[in-house]
C-alpha cells in the first residue's frame, strides 16, 4: 500500500471514529441527524445549483453496493451552501451529487470535517468508490466542505431538413460520428439512433479523446443521406450546432437492407480510401467497410485482391501510418485445418504477430479468423461472436497496382 492510500484509507478509519465521537454527546439524545455545509469545485469556487443528498446503502456481495430508500437531498444556493435535517441515523450512510442535465458525470474528491480530510476509495478493482460513513442518532455535522469534480461532455444539437427544407419530425434517424487526431494518429467511429423532435432537432454527445480531435457527422432517414463539415471543439465548448440538408438522391427502397444502410452511410461520411502503394514491395492495399470477414472477401474478389497478408514488421506497422488505429480483417485464417495457418493469398506465413494470450494462434477449433487490434497485436476471433461484431473494416491487398493509386512513403 502506497502512502497516499494509507492516507486515504486512514483518513476514512479516523472519520467513522470522529463520527461517532460527534454523536456521543450527551446533550443530544434524538433519533436524527443533520449535515451542513458547502460544495466547492476543485479550484476553491463554490458550486451552485446541483443536488446533494445523504442516502443509505446496502452491501450486495463483496465487490457491490446498492442505494435504498430513504434519500434526503437538497440544492446548492448561489454560494454552493446546503443544509440536510432531520436524518435518520445509521451506519450505512453516502453521499450522492448530481447536476443538471448539461453536467453529465459529477464525482466526489474529497469530504473535509474540520481538520480531517476523507477520501474516496479509487482502487482500479473496487466498485466502493464513494466515502461511506456511520451517522449516530444526534449527529450534527456543520460546516462540511465536499470537493467535487464536474465532467462536462460536449453535445451536438442539429436540425434536419429535407430537400425542399422541410423539417423531419418525430423520425428516428440513424447517426454515424467519425473521429480523427489533428495529427493523424488515431481515429475512431461510432453509430447510434436518434428520434428527432417536432421542429426537426436532436441532440448527440460528443466523445472526447485527450489528444485533439475533429469531427464529421452522418445521418441516414429513409434512405437519405447528409453530414457535417469536419469540425473541431474549442475549449470550453458545451454545444456545436448544425443544420443537416438530407440528399435528394435516396437508396432504392428494395435495396435498404440494415446492413446494405449502415455501409452505404460509412462510405458516404468516409468515403473509401483509394488504393494506396507500399514503396517497400510496391504492392497496393485499400481499406473497405464491411458486414463481416465474408463480406470482405466478397468485395476482394470483386476488386480482383485479396485480404492483407503481413510478412514482416515493417508491413505491420507500415499498415498502421497508412489506415490508422481502427481493427480491422486481415487475411490469415485455419479454416482449412485447424491450427495450420495461411493466407488468404496463398503466400506461405513467414511472420506472426499474436498478442502475449493467443499463444501462437491459441489453438481454439472456433477462432478461424484474425483482425489486428487497437495494439497492432494480432487476435483470433471467432465468427459470428464476440469481437467478430464489432469489426467493420478490412484491409485488401494487390500485388499490380491499380490505375487510380496514391503512394505513403511514410
Amino acid at each position: 500500500m502506497n502512502f497516499q492510500s494509507f492516507r486515504r484509507n486512514l483518513g476514512f478509519l479516523i472519520g467513522i471514529v470522529v463520527l461517532s465521537a460527534l454523536a456521543s454527546s450527551p446533550a443530544i439524545a434524538q433519533e436524527v441527524a443533520s449535515v451542513s455545509g458547502r460544495v466547492v469545485d476543485e479550484s476553491g469556487e463554490p458550486v451552485s445549483n446541483i443536488s446533494i443528498a445523504i442516502q443509505l446503502y446496502k452491501v450486495m456481495g463483496n465487490r457491490r453496493e446498492e442505494g435504498i430508500v430513504p434519500f434526503w437531498e437538497r440544492q446548492t444556493d448561489s454560494e454552493g451552501r446546503f443544509s440536510i435535517w432531520h436524518i435518520t441515523a445509521s451506519e450505512s450512510v453516502r453521499f450522492v451529487v448530481k447536476g443538471d442535465q448539461d453536467q453529465k458525470e459529477i464525482n466526489i474528491l474529497s469530504i473535509k470535517l474540520g481538520e480531517l480530510t476523507l477520501y474516496p476509495n479509487n482502487h482500479p478493482h473496487s466498485s466502493f468508490n464513494r466515502i461511506r460513513f456511520s451517522l449516530e442518532a444526534g449527529t450534527e455535522i456543520e460546516n462540511a466542505v465536499i470537493t467535487v469534480k464536474i465532467d462536462v461532455q460536449p453535445q451536438v444539437r442539429a436540425r434536419v431538413v429535407f430537400a425542399d427544407g422541410t423539417p423531419v419530425t418525430n423520425a428516428q434517424i440513424r447517426i454515424r460520428t467519425l473521429r480523427r487526431s489533428l495529427d493523424s494518429g488515431g481515429s475512431g467511429s461510432s453509430g447510434s439512433t436518434k428520434q428527432t423532435d417536432a421542429e426537426g432537432y436532436f441532440v448527440a454527445d460528443l466523445r472526447v479523446d485527450n489528444t485533439p480531435q475533429f469531427y464529421v457527422i452522418g445521418i441516414e432517414h429513409q434512405g437519405f443521406f447528409a453530414k457535417t463539415p469536419p469540425f473541431i471543439l474549442h475549449e470550453g465548448q458545451l454545444q456545436v450546432h448544425f443544420l443537416l440538408t438530407l440528399n435528394d438522391d435516396p437508396i432504392p427502397l428494395d435495396k435498404r437492407k440494415p446492413e446494405r444502410t449502415s455501409r452505404a452511410l460509412a462510405a458516404f461520411l468516409d468515403p473509401p480510401n483509394v488504393w494506396v502503394v507500399n514503396p517497400v514491395n510496391g504492392h497496393a492495399y485499400k481499406r473497405i467497410q464491411c458486414h463481416s470477414i465474408t463480406d470482405a472477401m466478397t468485395q476482394a474478389a470483386a476488386e480482383n485482391a485479396y485480404l492483407v497478408s503481413i510478412n514482416d514488421n515493417g508491413e505491420n506497422e507500415w499498415l498502421r501510418s497508412a489506415f490508422g488505429e481502427d481493427r480491422f480483417w486481415i487475411g490469415l485464417n485455419d479454416v482449412a485445418e485447424e491450427g495450420q495457418w495461411q493466407w488468404h493469398s496463398g503466400e506461405p506465413v513467414t511472420y506472426t504477430n499474436w498478442k502475449e494470450h493467443e499463444r501462437d494462434g491459441g489453438n481454439n477449433a472456433m477462432k478461424d479468423y484474425v483482425i489486428v487490434g487497437h495494439s497492432s497485436r494480432w487476435e483470433t476471433v471467432a465468427l459470428g461472436e464476440g469481437q467478430a461484431h464489432f469489426v467493420k473494416q478490412a484491409i485488401l491487398e494487390r500485388a499490380d497496382v491499380p490505375v487510380e493509386t496514391t503512394t505513403e512513403d511514410n
